[in-house]
């Protein structure tokens, strides 16, 4: 591997460079800019086949900026890639129109099949399950051959996660599973190129072994593998060359034979650096106890006494996957199961209580709960510091607020291009340094942290060592939790150590060393195993212990696991398609309650001829509704579809003498045409989704009434005659809208492409990485749902028989109501087209219910009003949590009533 420290001419002959296996990854004077920010300046390197390259530097270097251009997630500003001689398309293979949330968003790069990362936040999408996440990752030519058994389940056998459903929510594994899984799919594809950005920060030793092994089988075949990190001792054990990254600049390159930690730190940070050194044990046994649990329960936890003192630093270690996640949590009061949890005294029964008892949870997902990404850096300081504390109408003073987060940020030593850049655009490990510096900031009575330096580099992880040490020598209770073993022995005074949720070892003092956490971590699960074996209780357990089927076993990955007989793979809930019968269900039963009622009622309204002038009303909304439906579930919102099928109306009503068959293909092609207008504002022009639509929808509107100021100009009435044919009283335009609607569903859930739109809709950046290119996915849909909605103004304007450009009025606020009461999600990945048609026939029944009953024309408004707010209702809860949160509080009651 070679740099060349001078910026040149990005020529063709830099991509001539070769590898140790000839050919590989050349990078020349590569240049990317975030605003004010350089994050790489003119870097130019060669990572050659067949080795294993070390990447490194300090947090904001410009390590997953280049992991990035090289996938195709962002675009160089200057220079350029290549692989094997070949440049990549713009540097990065990317679409100029980006994902939103990702401005620089290709969704995948065009050398997808011979370029693969696996990210630092990881990838996978949370709402899908395992298997539909591999069938997005692995191209159907790369899947292995299984002789008839499931593809999927012999490539989660090679992690040695065998134990893990295909049809689990890929959302509900533990993090190290994820990581796995994601990691053996990307094997899987047998790439040309891996890049490996912080892979193993969330991996125990066991699964960083098998990381490690499978980089160097990768290199052996040859592959070109390029592995960033910040743990330096995994950087010498795999590696055989080491480039280091400083402020975005290439600063050296060393073989790995003779190089060592002290060396690596020195070129990352430009300077000698202090390493920290363990503090002297507290073991005072007349201290205060700060925090304690008694009988405490989670899920796959418990029942667990501990006692921390106030000055105590305690360590939680494991193998990975064994309770520590949720044990930590239900510390702070967040899932709590059963016992007690008290901080001072003073109990915790809920998440919400700790603060005000004086206790500090950060978690390992430091953008989704322990930062507010979109705000700013000093924005972030003062909502730990002031925003939650004091009178509500109290002034927050700018000077003071800008100090403090400075004196904050110069501490952690953030690299930042202003205190006001948003925590979003940091790099992971100054989002970590920010979330753990407001955090060790408010000085709080107990403090929890779930791993405190993934993804830190080396000098900040021992400032935020130092940090903890201080606020704990002020008093404060620390408990941690950490999957490295150097961490737990440098930084905690005791560690306690889990084996399938349960307490099985303590270490104290100079008992807390490496070998023997590790000792602790595996003989542990060996004597458990073997009580389990023989049915022998353990010390301190109770007949009331959590159930068997949640604790989770541990194993080595890459090796098969030991199911005992006859036991099948652990089969978590998951959801393998949009299609939700419940709902399905429920409508049903609406549909047939309000039948029976409207027809005690009034006998007339339980008529066949009733029924098919319900089916009839119900077409132009069930059309608008399946419109909208593509848009959410990529999504977005498209508050034009009824404007938009009122304007196509009036253009019909120009054509009086052409024949139907033309005034439909005329209809569908208007809408695929007003789409193709929304795609281009929302996709390529990055205007937000509902502001875009409001803004077409008075567009449509207004040229409608241009054209017809008044409701005017005749519909071919035979195109009203053709779409009333029917069979026995079924209108053949609805026996053509419900095949329309079952292929729809059947190409969402059935087909690699609907399996691509749910994921664009779950996490378009997500998506992006696992190489689907969301810009197309995205713009397809507003213009399929144009063509639905023309079709939709064709039924509208059968039933008007003039060009109203008002008609489509109605369909505004329907169109997004009726997809979520069939079983949509405002926040996209999950919808169904039949569920749009059963709620699309409620609506139609209840308004055809109220003149039945003298219910005043009010009602109906009432009645969509209310319909609206139920609908709105249902898009926000998820059915899964809230049957889960049932179920732990009936298993509580249970457990308290024994």
């Amino acid at each position: 591997m070679r740099s060349i420290g001078r910026e040149t001419d990005p020529g063709a002959a830099a991509l001539d460079a070769t590898g140790p296996s000839g050919g590989g990854l050349v990078a020349e004077a590569v240049t990317k800019t975030f605003g004010s920010t350089v994050a790489l300046n003119g870097m130019s390197a060669t990572f050659g086949r067949g080795v294993v390259h070390g990447l490194i530097g300090e947090n904001g270097s410009g390590k997953s900026t280049f992991v990035k251009i090289v996938a195709g997630i962002h675009r160089a500003d200057a220079g350029l890639v290549g692989f094997d001689g070949v440049p990549l398309t713009g540097s990065a293979g990317a679409d100029s129109a980006g994902a939103a949330g990702s401005p620089d968003n290709a969704g995948g790069p065009e050398n997808a099949a011979r370029i693969a990362c696996v990210y630092q936040d990881g990838s996978l999408i949370d709402e899908l399950t395992v298997a539909q996440n591999l069938d997005l990752i692995v191209e159907p030519e790369f899947r292995p051959e299984t002789g008839g058994e499931p593809w999927q389940r012999a490539v989660l056998d090679a992690a040695g996660l065998g134990d893990v459903g295909l049809d689990s929510r890929t959302g509900d594994l533990p993090g190290n599973e994820q990581r796995l899984v994601e990691i053996a799919a990307v094997l899987a594809r047998r790439p040309d190129v891996i890049l490996f950005d912080e892979s193993t920060s969330t991996l125990d030793e066991t699964g960083v072994a098998w990381v490690l092994e499978s980089m160097r089988a990768a290199a052996a075949r040859g592959a070109c593998v390029i592995f960033v990190t910040h743990r330096l001792h995994e950087v010498l054990a795999v590696t055989s060359h080491i480039a280091i990254l400083r402020d975005g600049v290439l600063v050296a390159e060393l073989p790995t034979a003779g190089a060592s930690t002290e060396e690596l730190v020195r070129h990352m940070a430009g300077r000698e650096v202090t390493a920290f050194t363990r503090r002297a044990a507290v073991r005072d046994a007349g201290t205060p106890v700060a925090l304690r649990s008694a009988g405490l329960r989670a899920a796959s936890c418990g029942p667990i006494d501990l006692a921390v003192r106030r000055g105590e630093i305690v360590g939680i270690g494991g193998a990975a996957g064994n309770g520590q996640a949720e044990l930590i949590r239900a510390l702070a009061g967040d899932g709590l199961d059963g016992g007690e949890v008290t901080v001072g005294g003073v109990p915790l029964r809920r998440a919400e209580d700790a603060a005000d008892a004086g206790a500090v949870f950060v978690s390992s997902d430091r953008r989704a709960e322990s930062l507010s990404s979109l705000l700013s850096i000093r924005e972030n300081y003062t909502l730990a510091l002031e925003a939650s504390a004091g009178r509500w109408w109290r002034w927050l003073r700018r000077r003071r607020e800008v100090a403090r987060a400075t004196e904050l940020a110069d501490a952690y030593d953030l690299a930042r291009g202003s205190i006001e850049q948003p925590v979003a655009t940091l790099s992971g490990g100054n989002q970590q340094k920010v979330a753990v510096g407001r955090a060790v900031a408010r000085e709080p009575k107990v403090l929890l942290i779930e791993e405190p330096t993934e993804g830190v580099d080396v000098r900040s992880r021992f400032d935020i060592y130092r940090s903890l040490v201080a606020v704990a020598e002020q008093g404060t209770a620390v408990v941690f939790t950490s999957s490295d073993a150097g961490e737990l022995r440098l930084l905690a005074d005791r560690v306690v150590v889990l084996a399938r949720g349960r307490s099985v070892a303590e270490l104290h003092g100079e008992e807390v060393t490496e070998e023997a956490i590790v000792h602790a971590f595996t003989t542990a699960k060996e004597r458990q195993e073997e009580r389990e074996h023989r049915a022998e209780p353990e010390p301190g357990d109770r007949r009331d212990r959590a159930p068997r089927h949640a604790e989770r076993p541990t194993r080595r990955p890459g090796q098969q696991p030991r199911p005992q007989p006859g036991q099948q793979p652990i089969r978590r809930p998951g959801r393998r398609s949009t299609l939700t019968p419940a709902t399905f269900g429920l409508l049903a039963v609406l549909l047939a309650v309000l039948w029976i009622y409207g027809t005690y009622r009034d006998p007339n309204f339980g008529t066949v001829g009733n029924l098919g002038a319900i089916l009839q009303l119900s077409l132009p909304l069930a059309l608008a509704a399946l419109a909208q439906l593509p848009v959410l579930l990529v999504a977005e919102i498209d508050a034009s579809i009824g404007s938009m099928m009122g304007l196509i109306v009036v253009l019909l009503s120009f054509f009086p003498a052409t024949s139907p068959p033309l005034l439909i293909g005329l209809a569908i092609a208007a809408g695929v045409l007003l789409g193709a207008v929304n795609a281009l504002l929302v996709v390529r022009l990055r205007v937000t989704a509902v502001i875009a639509t409001i803004a077409t929808l008075g567009i449509f509107l207004g040229v409608g009434r241009i054209l017809r100021p008044e409701p005017s100009g005749l519909i071919n009435n035979e195109l009203a005659v053709l779409l009333g044919q029917g069979v026995a009283h079924i209108p053949g335009l609805f026996l053509v809208v419900l095949v329309l609607a079952i292929l729809l569903d059947f190409w969402v859930n059935r087909t690699r492409a609907g399996l691509r739109s749910r994921a664009v809709g779950y996490s378009a950046v997500r998506a992006a990485q696992l190489g689907v290119r969301t810009a197309r996915f995205r713009a397809a849909m507003f213009v399929v749902a144009g063509a639905l909605a023309g079709l939709g103004a064709v039924a509208l304007a059968a039933q008007t028989g003039v060009g109203d450009p008002g008609s489509g009025s109605g369909y505004t606020l329907l169109s997004i109501a009726v997809p979520v009461i069939g079983g949509a999600l405002l926040a996209g990945g999950r919808g169904s087209a039949i569920g749009c048609v059963l709620a699309a026939l409620f609506v139609a029944e209840v308004q055809d219910f109220i003149p039945f009953v003298d219910v005043p024309t009010g009602g109906y408004l009432i009645a969509v009003g209310v319909l609206t707010i139920v609908a709105l209702i249902i898009s926000t809860v998820r059915p899964s949590a809230a049957i889960g949160s049932l179920s732990r509080l009936i298993t509580k009651e249970s457990r308290n009533n024994a």
